[in-house]
């Protein structure tokens, strides 16, 4: 068995990291799906709650200490039912993706850069989803310094071939490819 780090990130004002937020107002679903057989077993069911809050960027995790990473993939949300108002009330989360089997997903690098001076822009959250209503989101990061966007573990985003959404939110950054639409090969 392994430890299986289970982190969630919320954001307010169109792209500001939620800090702050109550761990009870957030409730946490895991499930982990057998590879050989297909079977779901549901290890959290809601009920269950983040025991930290990772400061300055509105994460929020948990440990699930009986992780079996040879025989399951681990899929997770959480809901927020507080009062502050959130750019998104459910959010996927980051499920130490470095142990988790790929497939054939691979490493994708999105970049964001000034329009204007072409320059990397820091600290803009993007979320990327498979649909352009926006509204079947599959992972969501923040731009470091030199502007690649990058998972609450400091992962590229892993994605099968296809065509993907790249929204992009920042107080202050305007972009007029909002969302970007990529074609992974």
């Amino acid at each position: 068995m392994s430890d299986l780090t289970v982190a969630v990130f919320f954001t307010e004002s169109t792209g500001t990291p939620a800090e702050g937020l109550t761990l009870a107002d957030i409730d946490l679903y895991l499930t982990a799906q057998n590879r050989a057989t297909g079977a779901d077993t549901v290890i959290w069911d809601g009920t269950q709650n983040p025991t930290e809050e990772i400061d300055n960027v509105g994460a929020y995790a948990r440990i699930y200490a009986s992780a079996d990473l040879d025989t399951y993939n681990y899929f997770v949300r959480a809901t927020y039912t507080g009062a502050t108002v959130l750019d998104s009330d459910n959010v996927m989360g980051a499920i130490g993706i470095e142990k988790l089997p790929i497939g054939t997903a691979a490493e994708y690098t999105y970049t964001v850069t000034n329009s204007v001076s072409l320059l990397p822009v820091p600290s803009v959250t993007v979320t990327v989803t498979t649909d352009l209503a926006g509204t079947n989101a599959i992972w969501q990061g923040i731009t470091n310094a030199f502007g690649v966007a990058l998972d609450i573990n400091g992962d590229l985003p892993r994605l099968d071939a296809g065509t993907y959404y790249f929204w992009k939110f920042k107080v202050g950054f305007i972009d007029d490819q909002n969302p970007d639409t990529e074609i992974v090969p």
